[in-house]
């Protein structure tokens, strides 16, 4: 059985790609238009829907694959890959704030899935997590007494 902190973990992280893609369907008219403009410019007019639609899927397969490495396949050195991600993924965040370009729904958004995601990186190293992560799948630690 997975400890409660890889399921902490399950909730949060999945969450937070919930939470990406209702913030995806939500600001999906906004993200076109400024994507299509920038795509007119280099002379790929009316690609932007499935430019944005098909980053979109990449990014929740993406995140989705890192989970189940995770949480179902128990390989530990993928949360450090994880970590990574979220790192990079802060720091992307960061600069959209900076610039002041991002549109208020876009950074409440991105400002909650951010926790979200930070929170469920912590839960993989408590101590439990680290332990289930380390043990042989199928291994649910029971001594069978």
């Amino acid at each position: 059985m997975k400890p409660a902190a890889i399921r902490k973990f399950d909730w949060l992280y999945l969450g937070s790609i919930a939470v990406g893609v209702l913030g995806f369907a939500l600001t999906y008219g906004t993200l076109a238009d400024s994507v299509s403009a920038e795509l007119t410019a280099s002379g790929m007019e009316g690609a932007a829907g499935g430019f944005l639609i098909g980053s979109m899927l990449v990014g929740v397969a993406i995140n989705v694959a890192l989970w189940f490495l995770i949480s179902v396949l128990r390989i530990g050195f993928v949360k450090w890959i994880l970590m990574l991600f979220v790192a990079w993924g802060l720091l992307s965040f960061g600069i959209s704030i900076a610039s002041g370009q991002a549109p208020a729904l876009n950074l409440v958004i991105g400002a909650i899935s951010s926790i979200m995601v930070v929170a469920s990186v912590y839960f993989l190293f408590q101590p439990e997590a680290t332990a289930w992560l380390a043990q042989k799948r199928g291994d649910d630690g029971a001594t069978g007494e």
